[in-house]
């Protein structure tokens, strides 16, 4: 390749022809990034006799820049890193989230107790009010009896204070003749 073309004359005999691929690799940067740092700089480029375009590169741009590792498997191990706190953080939030269920799932326990122990509750209530129910249809049903007999009660005190007006009407004669006839006829017959 011939030293000619376009760019700077500031090059060292420690420069070397590479092409914006073989940059990329070297410095660990896009193919575009390398194709852009070549025209920043204005370093010399020419295609060769395969047509691809090279770039005369000084010795201290052909190593990796500044920050990035120069092991072929540093990419690789960066993912790793980066896949091992992803699942580090990823192992945090599953067991945070088991946590909330578990809290979440006693929490409905209790609620599935409270809600027995009220069914519970309602159905003694239930069965205190059927209790309750009976004994008043058995009250109401001795209340009934009681008027009833009450009414009876009072037609019989009715009738004896008329048959002992009556008796008192008839004086002291009329009740010995009635005695001594031994009529057992009531009072409200008539004689």
């Amino acid at each position: 390749m011939q030293a000619g073309g376009n760019g700077s004359g500031e090059y060292s005999a420690d420069s070397r022809w590479m092409s914006y691929a073989e940059l990329a690799e070297a410095r660990r940067i896009t193919a575009s990034s390398a194709s852009k740092l070549v025209v920043r700089r204005g370093w010399r480029r020419q295609k060769d006799n395969h047509g691809i375009m090279r770039a005369l590169v000084p010795p201290e741009w052909s190593e990796p820049a500044p920050g990035k590792s120069f092991e072929p498997g540093a990419h690789v191990s960066q993912a790793i890193s980066a896949l091992e706190q992803a699942v580090a953080a990823m192992r945090e939030r599953a067991e945070a989230a088991e946590r909330t269920a578990e809290t979440e799932r006693a929490r409905a326990d209790r609620a599935v107790q409270d809600r027995d122990g009220e069914r519970s509750r309602a159905n003694a209530l239930r069965d205190r009010i059927d209790t309750l129910r009976a004994d008043l249809a058995e009250a109401e049903s001795a209340l009934e009896v009681a008027r009833h007999q009450i009414i009876q009660a009072g037609d019989e005190a009715k009738a004896l204070r008329q048959s002992a007006d009556r008796w008192q009407g008839l004086g002291r004669v009329g009740r010995l003749k009635w005695a001594w006839s031994g009529r057992t006829v009531q009072w409200d017959d008539p004689e």
